[in-house]
């Protein structure tokens, strides 16, 4: 079939790292059909060049939109009726696309994936909660929707007659040829520590450096290498300053994904403080590198956990450190083999194709 994905988050020169989730779902996609992209990007961004990670090249168009920015509604509801005259199936990814398709009022069969934690939290202002009391009304327009966890499915079916299905997001899985090491059991080699994700408050990198220090005074030589970009990055740097292990932190900014996995496999422990996630597509690649994890918060996540290889811990220095100490003295955890082994059976990505199958054969039934 012809499918147009329409999406705001999609990887570009100026944000790499944005929306990689949703060209992975692209990539799951073209495998079966003929898909092109349209990109919705912030008014002045450029609308011109290659879509980094891409390496099958899914046609891409830009077009200038924003929620906020009415000035630039028309010409983004005129390239989505233009673009949708020669699809079968229009499938719009993450929560912004959905108003613009809405507009346009397409008589395509249409398909909307969710990725959005905001649909699961409180809006930061009042005026983004009157901006999501409009866009929630969308939800209740596609055919078929999925949602990448279970919190966010609920959500969503709040807003919506037919249920969402639950589709999580692909995780990159290495063959398991090489492994990490396991976790150090004595001071005479520091336990590597390593993070994925923004530097931003929500993904916890303080409290992850927090750890390092609190570590450090029990006598346990740690660091932490961070990848990811963000507004916290000077103040990751002053506070590391602060608390005299500067020498401790490695931060690697943005990551390509094709090299995250040697960053991955040169650590001994995942770390992410996180406050919540969707689904949690770094811990899940963590755990399909063999590494155990430590992390926090609610979310997808909680769903793929596995026990012996994984703590839960409080958001603070401290509690990450003693989860981090507790997995290492765990007489059950797992080898990573055993990790590696288990995410396979996990994240499987034939099992992904065939649930997008039964939902494009529900959005096209729906329709008829």
């Amino acid at each position: 079939m012809r499918v147009l994905v329409v999406t705001p988050w999609y990887p570009s020169e100026a944000t790499p790292g944005a929306g990689v989730f949703t060209l992975r779902d692209v990539e799951l996609l073209r495998k079966e059909h003929d898909v092109r992209v349209l990109h919705l990007v912030a008014p002045g961004a450029s609308l011109v060049g290659p879509v980094p990670g891409d390496s099958g090249g899914s046609p891409v168009e830009r077009v200038h939109f924003h929620f906020s920015r009415p000035d630039r509604y028309r010409g983004a509801v005129r390239k989505i009726r233009e673009a949708v005259e020669s699809a079968d199936i229009v499938h719009t990814m993450a929560f912004p696309a959905l108003f613009p398709v809405a507009r346009a009022q397409v008589d395509t069969p249409w398909v909307h994936t969710e990725h959005w934690s905001g649909l699961v939290t409180d809006p930061p202002s009042w005026h983004a909660g009157v901006a999501m009391k409009y866009l929630r009304k969308d939800l209740a327009l596609p055919n078929a929707a999925v949602a990448v966890g279970v919190g966010l499915a609920d959500a969503m079916d709040r807003c919506r007659e037919v249920p969402t299905t639950v589709i999580g997001n692909r995780v990159h899985l290495p063959a398991g040829d090489r492994l990490p090491s396991a976790i150090p059991q004595h001071a005479s080699e520091p336990i590597r520590l390593v993070g994925v994700g923004g530097l931003v408050a929500h993904k916890g990198p303080l409290e992850a450096l927090d750890a390092v220090a609190e570590l450090e005074s029990r006598g346990v030589p740690a660091t932490l290498h961070w990848a990811g970009a963000g507004s916290l990055e000077s103040e990751m740097r002053a506070r590391a300053t602060s608390l005299g292990i500067a020498d401790k932190l490695t931060l690697l900014g943005h990551v390509d994904p094709a090299a995250l996995g040697e960053v991955l496999l040169n650590a001994h422990v995942f770390v992410l403080p996180t406050a919540g996630e969707t689904f949690g597509v770094a811990i899940a690649e963590a755990l399909g590198h063999g590494l155990p994890v430590v992390t926090s918060g609610s979310g997808g996540h909680l769903q793929f956990l596995p026990a012996h290889a994984s703590r839960l811990a409080a958001r603070t220095g401290p509690a990450i450190a003693a989860a981090v100490l507790a997995l290492r003295d765990d007489p059950e955890r797992w080898s990573a083999g055993q990790i590696h082994t288990a995410a396979v059976s996990l994240f499987s990505e034939d099992a992904r194709a065939e649930a997008y199958r039964a939902v494009y054969e529900k959005a096209l039934t729906a329709r008829r």
